[in-house]
């Protein structure tokens, strides 16, 4: 009995420790919802429902950092997506293409492996989406793209006090073309880290990354 009470109290002071320091860095341990259809389909193939991430919650998120926001439109849910625009730029959406103040974002290679599997959101259907790594505001991140025909073109330029979000993937989006330019302080937050996925911690594959 003494053992036991010995290590009860043991792994509680580790968890304490853990505690303390993520709270002195200002992280925040998060899970990716497994119940938002939208969200899901949305963060691939960055993410995935489940994840278990770190938000880092000090100073302002800037420019192509993957935040976690307040749906301006269902204050209740979160929206994760990129800054691809802050006050003052002009940001274009041709197809899966961003260009910033007349800036392409650029493609650096295809992912491995480069087609991942995800959900259809309005149909429960498994989808196939293409994964390549794309390079915005100096910064490297996974981006999915699927052929769906022709999609709108869509332009706009960002007014003072706002930002631009964009969904990671491009085919599913749950962004600003849904729903408008939003409060850069109704985001709370970067994701920086993934300690593991859904599948748990023997998933090495997805174990301990940095998101970018």
């Amino acid at each position: 009995m003494r053992k036991y009470w010995r290590g009860f109290l043991w792994g509680g002071l580790i968890i304490g420790t853990i505690v303390t320091l993520l709270r002195v860095f200002l992280l925040r341990i998060w899970v990716v919802p497994t119940d938002d259809k939208l969200m899901a389909a949305s963060v691939a193939p960055s993410l995935a429902p489940g994840d278990v991430v770190l938000l880092f919650t000090a100073g302002t998120p800037g420019f192509s950092d993957l935040v976690r926001c307040t749906d301006p439109e269902e204050p209740r849910r979160f929206v994760i997506a990129r800054i691809a625009g802050e006050a003052g730029d002009n940001v274009l959406i041709e197809g899966p293409t961003v260009i910033v103040n007349e800036k392409r974002a650029t493609l650096e290679h295809a992912c491995s492996p480069h087609m991942v599997t995800i959900l259809d959101p309005n149909t429960d259907s498994p989808v196939e989406i293409k994964c390549d790594f794309e390079t915005l505001g100096g910064s490297s991140h996974k981006r999915g793209t699927r052929a769906m025909g022709d999609v709108a073109r869509v332009e706009r330029a960002i007014p003072q006090g706002f930002v631009w979000l964009l969904s990671d993937n491009r085919a599913y989006p749950d962004d600003s073309r849904l729903f408008g330019a939003v409060r850069p302080e109704s985001c709370d937050g970067r994701i920086i880290f993934r300690i593991w996925s859904a599948k748990g911690f023997f998933d090495t594959a997805n174990r301990f990354t940095w998101i970018n």
